[in-house]
């Protein structure tokens, strides 16, 4: 019965929403006929429901009691429990006091007496006393010769000089070229003496002029090749000479 009574409400529910709809496009009689004819419609309908409704299928077996919801109470969940509370217990630390042991002394045992031998002297040899030998002769002293005056220095380089000068004139010879072309002058002649006499690094100072007589000046030095050696007195191992030599027609040999 509930449901031919929803299927009616509905169908009356559908007609008002139908007439609703029609009025506003056809006049009130057609939109009348036409709410009554879904309404025999949805009557016809509703009596021919029974015989089209399909059986249900059981799926409970018939003796299970049926629960009904409206019945059934469903209780509260309980409180959440509160955690229990930890109680904080304060411990408190015993200061022990920490005892120091006194270092017990330890006596030192007692030094056994030491007996005390007689200890045998030698003889101690004492040594005769040693004469030193004499003193060595001191060494005679050298007396340094006496240094030579500058007089007598002037002189021996003067005398030195002169007769080296007396012999190179007796060995130059005057070119017969310059005899010819009536060539005269004065060649000074550079050089270095040794020790023992020996002549080297030969060398024109200062030109006559003339080639020739400059060449016969070189040759009669180098002729020499070697001289009386340098005199002790002057105290020279090497000595730098300058000579100068005279070409004259009249002179000679002079």
């Amino acid at each position: 019965m509930k449901s031919v009574w929803s299927y009616f409400c509905t169908s009356i529910s559908v007609v008002k929403m139908t007439q609703k709809r029609i009025y506003s496009a056809l006049s009130f009689n057609k939109a009348f006929y036409v709410g009554l004819a879904v309404a025999i419609l949805i009557h016809i309908a509703t009596l021919l429901n029974p015989y089209f409704k399909k059986e249900e299928i059981l799926t409970q077996r018939p003796d299970t009691p049926v629960m009904h919801a409206e019945k059934v109470y469903i209780a509260p969940p309980p409180p959440p429990e509160a955690p229990p509370q930890v109680e904080k217990k304060v411990v408190r630390a015993k200061i022990i006091p920490k005892v120091v042991e006194k270092p017990v002394e330890e006596q030192p045992p007692e030094p056994e007496p030491i007996q005390e031998t007689p200890v045998e002297t030698a003889p101690v040899a004492v040594a005769a006393p040693v004469e030193a030998p004499p003193a060595p002769p001191a060494p005679p002293v050298v007396k340094e010769p006496p240094k030579p005056s500058a007089d007598s220095v002037k002189m021996v380089t003067r005398t030195y000089l002169r007769s080296l000068k007396k012999q190179l004139e007796q060995i130059k010879d005057y070119p017969a070229t310059a005899k010819r072309l009536k060539q005269e002058g004065t060649v000074r002649v550079r050089f270095t003496i040794l020790a023992d006499g020996k002549i080297e690094q030969i060398e024109v100072s200062e030109s006559s002029r003339y080639s020739s007589l400059d060449n016969s000046a070189l040759e009669a030095v180098a002729n020499m090749g070697k001289f009386q050696p340098i005199p002790k007195l002057l105290e020279k191992e090497r000595w730098r000479i300058e000579i100068p030599i005279q070409y004259k027609l009249n002179a000679g040999r002079s």
